[in-house]
């Protein structure tokens, strides 16, 4: 036979049954909130359901009983017996009201009791807890990474400037050197003031320039036509002025009346070209 409803749940119940539950209840013995301790002795006690006997001593609860109803005189002698309490009449039962705390002290939750209460927890608990540490690692390396990237764009970007820098320094290199050997084939003093020179030597002389050359920067020949020429006094005259040496002359081919007249610059006057400033005269 089916089991009949006898009341729907109320609006209590309801919000009751709604609540967020433990996953283990405690349940406490209705003795434990039934009387009070005793110093010692015997009793009877009323219960929701049956009676309880009960013997103290020394203020512990030292031996309990329970009858689904009111025991016999044998049950009670036998009960007595068993605390080792003298036998004494059957008494009559007590029906102490509810109290609010227990009578006694109740132990507290063992930690098997409140793993076992949380056990449902602790497993998504555990898996945040494993999410958490990889997003951590992932965001480490995510930051290394993008670190890395950075550090190998700035290594690009150096190397770029090191290439542009050595190219520049390549290409002046060759430059200089095209340049040195440029100014190699320029004549190291200019031969406007080595002709006003060479003038102010043969002005004297009645002499003049018929042909002019210079077979490299530092050697001159010239072919110089004069009356009755006198080679000593032309190499005097060149050798006097400081600015030339190894002075030859030879007599001219085409005529009697023109010399051939060889030097070497000194490097002296060379320097003082160089600088700028006037050849010696």
């Amino acid at each position: 036979m089916a089991p009949s409803i006898s009341a729907l749940p109320g609006d209590s119940d309801v919000a009751e049954a709604s609540r967020p539950i433990s996953y283990i209840r405690r349940f406490l013995p209705e003795s434990l909130l039934r009387g009070e301790p005793r110093e010692s002795g015997v009793e009877l006690l009323e219960c929701s359901d049956g009676v309880e006997a009960r013997a103290w001593r020394a203020g512990a609860l030292y031996a309990s009983s329970w009858w689904p109803q009111m025991p016999d005189a044998t049950s009670w002698m036998a009960f007595c017996r068993g605390a080792g309490v003298a036998p004494q009449p059957l008494p009559s039962a007590l029906s102490p009201a509810w109290r609010d705390q227990p009578w006694t002290l109740v132990r507290g939750h063992s930690l098997r009791d409140t793993l076992t209460q949380y056990q449902r927890l602790a497993i998504p608990g555990a898996l945040a807890l494993v999410l958490l540490v990889a997003a951590w690692q992932v965001s480490a390396l995510l930051h290394v990474q993008l670190g890395r990237m950075q550090l190998d764009r700035d290594i690009a970007a150096s190397s770029q400037k090191v290439s542009d820098i050595l190219t520049a320094r390549n290409r002046a290199e060759d430059d200089l050197a095209v340049t040195r050997k440029l100014l190699t084939l320029r004549p190291p003093v200019p031969q406007l003031q080595l002709m006003a020179t060479v003038s102010r030597i043969l002005d004297p002389m009645k002499a003049t320039i018929v042909q002019w050359t210079m077979p490299n920067p530092t050697t001159l020949e010239v072919v110089v036509a004069m009356n009755a020429p006198d080679p000593r006094a032309l190499v005097l005259a060149f050798q006097q002025t400081h600015t030339f040496d190894d002075v030859s002359v030879d007599m001219g081919r085409n005529s009697k009346d023109q010399v051939i007249m060889r030097a070497r610059i000194r490097p002296s006057s060379l320097t003082a070209a160089a600088a700028g400033g006037p050849g010696p005269s």
